[in-house]
């Protein structure tokens, strides 16, 4: 499982937020992060719209964080920007197997608690503790 660039692109945004601490433009945290200005906008769009970020418009305006930084979670952000988290498709809602075997699959069982695995360590890291370790 590999997450998709734009993930670690909002990540990088909401981090780079949290370290400056003030308004800051799309154009500043594209050059800061390496980050296409255009592909900036397209990530604090939905940042923005799931109220981890707001955006101020006008003269002095930009992009700051909306909520505290112990709030925020890693699973938050990826839950955000992935289509999907799922590590194999018959963890998806609709339980897919080409087998129908999924209530009674071995793999599937594993596969349930290495989701959980995941799902708890991305809860457990927020933007807080990520900027601490970086220290």
């Amino acid at each position: 499982m590999q997450l998709n660039v734009t993930t670690d692109y909002a990540i990088r945004i909401v981090l780079y937020l949290a370290i400056k601490k003030e308004i800051t433009t799309s154009k500043e945290i594209g050059a800061a992060m390496g980050i296409p200005k255009n592909y900036v906008l397209k990530i604090t769009h939905k940042l923005v719209e799931a109220g981890i970020i707001e955006r101020l418009v006008g003269a002095q305006g930009g992009f700051s964080l909306a909520q505290k930084i112990d709030d925020i979670t890693l699973l938050d952000i990826v839950n955000i920007m992935e289509p999907t988290m799922r590590v194999n498709r018959c963890l998806e809602e609709d339980k897919f197997c080409s087998r129908y075997a999924t209530e009674n699959c071995p793999v599937r069982g594993f596969y349930c608690k290495l989701q959980e695995e995941m799902e708890r360590s991305l809860q457990k890291m927020t933007i807080k503790k990520l900027l601490a370790d970086a220290k």
